[in-house]
């Protein structure tokens, strides 16, 4: 039974995998920059096995020197995995992102097709799902394959759930159910928004697999089979709370300011966004990583007051249609619980709105719209005419996608359009600088530091960049001042004081050399390489 329900759906697996092939294959030779330097290149944690207990209690980015909210074991598995294959071989790292995201949307296909036993429905949601351009950063972008990972693993486990249920076997008899709850942990491990596995399959339980007919009875099985799940997100959330709480997990802004403080203006805030959420599904154009988008200031401003009639009419009709329509409330239902990681609403995170964001979320929009699209061609008999403009869709898709590829060919490139759109952002434009200087071009590179310095004089790492330029350029005194100035406004930031090590010990200065080195060792006892050239100082300044 099991190998000829895999074995009809092979014609299917196989379009999906060389649709998504098509729509990313140009991106194998793009080049790897700004997430992925903190997250991959350099990142100590995943160039040597022995950090690995490091990975699990320690956050994403710890191995670039760095504190974030991020805690992603199983990523950094995979990546640490990866680097020993490949190193800086850039075609594999964007290869298995790639592929993960092609796994995700087969996934996705097994599932639909499992909880509705309509091929066409899910074969169309699942082509929709692996070349809609809105996850080009997802997918482009090799440290976010954090969403796709998570995602998989989500799917997967609901798979297995409803496998379980199908079966009619008691939970604790059942090899399907109890590999959908090892998966949770997982998911968990991948991202954060694997969190949401605990939302997900309760309303996939109650909707559509339950055999309860009453709503109360519906509730009891789907909670008697779902509490070891509950379980475990509370555990998850009492350790995000203590143990693995690295900047404060639940406000990623770290301080109180009108949109941390007041769940009013988040609340109106993601009403705003749901406005631009639905430009991105279904007009994805202009399409790019970093946006101005100003906290919503009251209700009455139009996108504000858009948003909220929207998700007021997609509640109304999830409440309406849950017994005679069930896929359209399983599909706002989904939505809502993908999105809540990234709303803002429950826990301020570090942006209003990214493209990523509807990576998960954007598989109940696209069901419902495939699903209306099949009723509407099938009662007016036009199904050939709706598969002619599904290819087209499809095909549109890839051609965007093969395109915003290009945009991420090179650094510069990327930073270079990226400031047309964020003139004044301290972060690209310091990046920009950063590129400009790894390939000589020292002019530009002074400039852009000195913009980024102009935006945010408090910030020590434009400060420590310029430095590093003036010191190539041969201005050793103003390399010295600005080092020196990024370590006065950061006592703690390792990265100048290596470079002021280097550069007193090109200079002969070996005990200020020395200085910088101790500094080192305070900041990362375990660096064996800083311990052999404070041996080697020590050496110089023995008579």
């Amino acid at each position: 039974m099991q190998e000829n329900f895999f074995a009809k759906r092979w014609p299917g697996v196989l379009l999906i995998v060389l649709t998504g092939m098509v729509a990313y294959h140009n991106c194998l030779p793009n080049e790897m920059f700004w997430d992925d330097d903190d997250f991959i290149n350099n990142n100590r944690f995943i160039r040597d096995f022995h950090y690995w207990p490091l990975w699990f209690s320690q956050n994403l980015v710890a191995g670039s020197y760095l504190v974030s909210n991020y805690w992603r074991p199983l990523l950094l598995i995979l990546f640490a995995t990866e680097w020993h294959f490949w190193q800086n071989w850039v075609y594999g790292w964007h290869a298995v992102s790639v592929g993960v995201h092609i796994l995700a949307a087969v996934t996705l296909y097994f599932l639909i097709n499992r909880l509705f036993a309509q091929g066409l429905l899910a074969l169309l949601t699942a082509l929709i799902f692996v070349c809609h351009p809105v996850h080009n950063e997802a997918v482009v972008y090799v440290n976010s394959m954090g969403d796709s990972l998570a995602t998989f693993i989500v799917l997967s486990s609901l798979l297995l759930y409803a496998r379980f249920r199908q079966s009619q076997k008691p939970a604790w008899a059942s090899r399907s159910y109890w590999g959908s709850l090892m998966l949770f942990p997982l998911a968990l491990l991948s991202k954060e928004t694997g969190f949401v596995l605990v939302g997900l399959l309760p309303l996939t339980d109650f909707l559509l697999l339950s055999k309860a007919k009453s709503f109360a009875g519906r509730v009891k099985q789907t909670a008697g089979a779902a509490w070891p799940f509950i379980v475990l997100a509370i555990i998850y959330v009492a350790l995000r709370a203590t143990v693995l709480n690295f900047n404060n997990s639940f406000n990623f802004y770290n301080a109180s300011n009108p949109f941390t403080s007041h769940p009013s203006i988040r609340l109106m805030t993601f009403f705003k966004a749901m406005v631009q959420y639905a430009g991105f599904l279904f007009f994805p154009y202009q399409l790019r990583v970093e946006r101005n988008f100003p906290w919503a200031q009251s209700l009455l401003q139009w996108d504000v007051l858009a948003g909220a009639v929207l998700i007021g009419f997609m509640l109304y009709c999830a409440f309406k249609y849950w017994r005679t329509r069930p896929l359209i409330s399983f599909g706002i239902g989904w939505f809502f619980i993908a999105i809540v990681p990234a709303s803002n609403i429950l826990v301020p995170i570090n942006a209003v709105i990214y493209e990523h964001f509807l990576y998960m979320p954007m598989i109940g929009i696209a069901l419902i719209v495939v699903d209306l699209g099949l009723k509407g061609a099938q009662k007016h008999k036009m199904v050939p005419t709706l598969l002619k403009l599904s290819a087209v869709i499809v095909v549109v898709f890839c051609a965007v996608n093969i395109h915003r590829n290009l945009d991420w060919r090179t650094s510069i490139g990327f930073y270079e359009q990226l400031i047309t759109y964020q003139p004044n952002d301290y972060r690209v434009i310091n990046n920009l600088g950063m590129e400009y200087a790894n390939n000589g071009y020292h002019d530009k590179a002074l400039s852009t530091y000195l913009k980024a310095i102009a935006l945010d004089p408090n910030n020590p790492v434009a400060y420590h960049n310029i430095a590093g330029t003036y010191r190539d350029t041969g201005h050793v005194q103003l390399a010295l001042d600005n080092f020196h100035k990024a370590i006065q406004l950061n006592p703690d930031f390792i990265f100048t004081y290596r470079s002021l090590a280097d550069l007193y010990w090109r200079l002969g200065k070996y005990a200020d050399c020395k200085e910088n080195l101790l500094q080192v060792l305070r900041l990362d006892p375990y660096d064996e390489k800083t311990r052999q050239a404070l041996q080697e100082v020590q050496a110089k300044l023995t008579p």
